[in-house]
This record gives structure tokens, sequence and C-alpha cells, in this order.
């Protein structure tokens, strides 16, 4: 076996999503994002970082790939980037150890309160094995690393309550720590660039967003692929050379990308657009159709909108994602008043997500895509199984596969678009007090229904129980006023 000094690095960060939600304000949260956005390859990418990096990483890797970097003068290579990781090799443990420095240097002034997880492996020649060697490195580090504290404070020192940071500035009745005006000051740099504009679809600011005073629901979407682990594994089985071992993941990662995030976002922007455009003078309708991505990277995507919007943009996601392809994923839906605390709302969708994972993982369904939402009413205090335990246990037919249950789902909500708001919210509630409550409950909206609009849902009243049930949930925000459409 050649001896070689190189080493496989891996790039993570503890807890993204709690760095960017940590706040209430919507110009920190979306600078948050921003700055998470290009976390390490701003630093990797930098000319004036002091080392010699080939960032580069998306074209080809020449064969003999590791002669080729032992003799190309470089401290570094970056071999791919995917998922919010970065897997980088270098020279030797000593050059490995500076630019660590640097880099936590460089991200710790960026964003003050990121804490990065670093894994690193021997470069042996067996690609696939040194692989697995970092992974694990990596998940040893993830259960048993320490989390970056980037600052104490005495017991006389005024703190935010929701970070414990120090405040070091006060300027109209606001405070704010360190690390809420890196936000701040990230927001500002993305609100002057010129590529991302004020009108049309694809907004900046969460506020917005909703009509104040009348409609304030945005919704929080997650999306995450799945079986994207046994999928690595299965396109470098074998590949244990690290030229086509690096070439596989190069171009897995770039695939995935496009398939999971640049795709859908290109297909949700355009979709949106034109139902913006054609509610053209009609303001209180554009609203409906307003939303932002907060992440997106690999398989794994991030989104808030309009409420309303949340239909449209999963079935725009869903279809382009399984176009001529086996990909699929799960999605968490959040829905929320405007003012709740972002980090539990987003809590809430990543459960949701995990709800449908857990159905995806079981034999048979390894290519289906599940949906799950939940309308969080009041304050968070507990999980989404606590919750749906207590409040929903028996009642709910969440999460949906979306080819059968959820199209289904969407149907019956179609059907009863032009029924009274009273009527759908009382279905709800007899659904809740038992059977019999529902079946007369049935039968008393039925008895003022003369023309025969709605029979089909009175024939298959037990059959569509569940789905009525969370109807009465979302009813205002996806179907109230909407014309049932014509079956494709």
């Amino acid at each position: 076996m050649p001896e070689y000094q190189n080493i496989l690095a891996l790039y993570d960060c503890r807890s993204k999503q709690e760095y960017i939600y940590r706040t209430n304000r919507v110009k920190e949260i979306a600078g948050a994002s921003c700055l998470l956005a290009d976390l390490f390859m701003s630093f990797f990418e930098d000319k004036k970082n002091g080392f010699r990096i080939n960032a580069y990483w998306k074209q080809t890797a020449p064969e003999n790939y590791l002669e080729y970097f032992n003799s190309s003068g470089l401290d570094a290579e970056i071999v791919y980037e995917g998922g919010g990781n970065l897997c980088v090799i270098y020279k030797d443990k000593e050059t490995y150890i500076r630019i660590n420095q640097a880099l936590s240097r460089t991200i710790l002034e960026r964003t003050f309160g990121v804490s990065i997880i670093a894994s690193a492996a021997l470069v042996t020649d067996n690609f696939v094995q040194d692989r697995k060697n970092l992974y694990l490195n990596n998940a040893v580090q993830k259960n048993l690393g320490a989390y970056h504290t980037p600052c104490n404070v005495l017991p006389f020192t005024q703190v935010d309550r929701l970070t414990y940071q120090p405040i070091i500035k006060k300027e109209d009745k606001k405070q704010y720590t360190t690390e809420s005006l890196k936000k701040l000051n990230a927001y500002h740099e993305l609100f002057h660039k010129k590529e991302v504009t004020k009108s049309g679809s694809f907004q900046k600011m969460f506020d917005d967003m909703t009509d104040k005073g009348n409609d304030s629901i945005l919704a929080i979407i997650y999306i995450d692929g799945n079986n994207m682990g046994s999928k690595v594994k299965k396109i470098t089985e074998n590949k244990t050379d690290y030229t086509s071992g690096i070439n596989a993941l190069r171009e897995f990662s770039q695939k995935t990308n496009q398939d999971f995030v640049e795709n859908p976002i290109q297909a949700i922007t355009a979709e949106l657009e034109r139902l913006y455009q054609a509610n053209e003078g009609n303001k209180k309708e554009q609203i409906k159709y307003l939303f932002r991505p907060i992440i997106s990277g690999g398989d794994e995507i991030t989104i808030v909108c309009n409420a309303h919007a949340v239909p449209e943009i999963l079935k725009v996601y869903f279809e382009t994602l399984t176009s001529g392809s086996d990909n699929s994923a799960c999605a968490g839906v959040a829905l929320f008043h405007s003012h709740a605390p972002f980090a539990d709302v987003y809590r809430i969708a990543e459960e949701c997500c995990e709800s449908g994972k857990a159905i995806s993982h079981l034999e048979g369904n390894e290519n289906k895509n599940y949906i799950d939402f939940h309308f969080c009413h009041a304050g968070i205090t507990n999980s989404l199984e606590e919750i749906r335990n207590a409040q929903e246990s028996g009642h709910t037919a969440r999460p949906y596969e979306y080819a059968s249950t959820w199209k289904d789902f969407i149907r019956c909500g179609e059907m009863t678009a032009g029924m009274k708001r009273a009527d759908i919210k009382d279905l709800g509630e007899a659904i809740v007090k038992g059977d019999s409550y529902y079946a007369e409950e049935i039968r008393r909206i039925k008895s003022r229904n003369k023309n025969g609009k709605f029979d089909e849902i009175y024939q298959k009243a037990d059959e569509l129980k569940k789905y009525l049930f969370d109807i009465s949930v979302i009813f205002d925000l996806w179907f109230a006023g909407k014309e049932k459409k014509t079956d494709e």
C-alpha cells in the first residue's frame, strides 16, 4: 500500500437552522441565511487567504489523482461540496491544522455564533474506506465535540433573552448582540444586491408576505431527500481509487443539487410569478404567492412563504423532482402567525418532515414522497408528537403520500370549497367528539344542501372522515372559495 501524508477532511456546522432562527427579527433571519449560504466557500475561494487552494471542484478529476495532487504544489483542493458539507484534501496534517485555524477565525469574524465541525482521516489508496473512516470520525465529532460559546458574561452584564449573549448596542429601542449585528449587516448587503428585486413573488422581507391585520399566516416548508446515504454508497461502490471515486461524487453532488434545489426553485419561482402577475392590480391576492428560499443545498431546502401558497409550492416541487427520475423526498410544513417564534416553528416543520421519513423508511415505501403539516395556533411548548397525541390522535390522515393520499386530500378539499366555513369547522369539532356527533353533523349539513352539490362528500363520509378533519384545520388557507378543479 503506498504511503501518503495527505489528509482527507470533512466540514460541517452545528445547528444551521438554530443559528438562523434564534431570533424573531426577520431581517436577521434573512441575513443569517445569507451568511450560511457560502459559509466555507467564501474562505476557500478567497485568493487572499494565504494558502494555495484549488476551490473549483466541478471539473473532472485527472487520472492518478493522488499523484497529480501531490505534484501540484497545492496546499489543499476541494474534493466536492454537497448538502452543506465540504470535503477537502490536504497535502499534510500540518497544513490541515493551519488552514483550520485560519478558517475558524474567519467564520468567527463573519458569523460570531456558528460552530463548525471538522473531521479528518488519513489518505490511503482506498477512497471508499477513507470516506468511511472520515464519516465515522465525523459522527464522533458531532456527538462528543464541544459546542462553540463565543462569549461568557458576568452577572451584571445585560444579555439577549434568546441567545444569552451580551448586549453591545442599543438603537431605536432595539438591543443588539455581536451576532445579531453580523446578521443585520449581511441582510443589508443582500438588500442592495441588484439580482434580488423587491417586486414579483420572490421576497426578501417576511413582513411583506402577509396582509397585516387581516391575514398574517406564514409557512415554513422544510424538504429533505430520501435515502441519499444509500445512493452515495451505490454510486461509489467498487470505486476504490481516488480518481473514479471523486468523479462519481462530483457528478452525484452536482446532479443532486440540480434535481433537489435548482430545478424545483426555478419551477416554483416561475409558477408563483405567473400567479402573481395573473392577479395584477389585486394586492390582497398577489400577497398569497410570495415566498423566499432560506436554506438550499444538496438534497435539502427550506422555504418561508405566505401560507396560501403551500399547495402550489408542494405540487410544483414534487412534480419537478420526480419527473423522469426515482428521486424522492419528505416535506414538513409548519403554518404560523407571523409574530410566532421562528425557532420553535422551524422545529415543528422539521418534526413534520421526520414523521414522513419514518413512514418512507418502511419496506416498500423507499421511493415515495411524504408530506406532513401542522398549524401552530398558540405557544409551542411541546414536540409535534406530544401535540398530535393530545389533540389529533386518531383523527388526522397525516402524513400523506404525495402521489396518492395527498392528491386525494387536495381533491377532497376542493370539493368542500363552496361549503360554509362554519359547517367545515363544525365537522372538525364533531369528529373530535365522536362518531355519533360526526354522523349527526353530516346529516344536519346535508339537510341544508338540497342541490346535491356535495353529495359525494356525504356518500363517502366515513372514507373521507380524516381528510375532512385535516381540511377543517386549514380550510381558510387552502380551500375556502376555490372552485373544484376538473380531474386530470
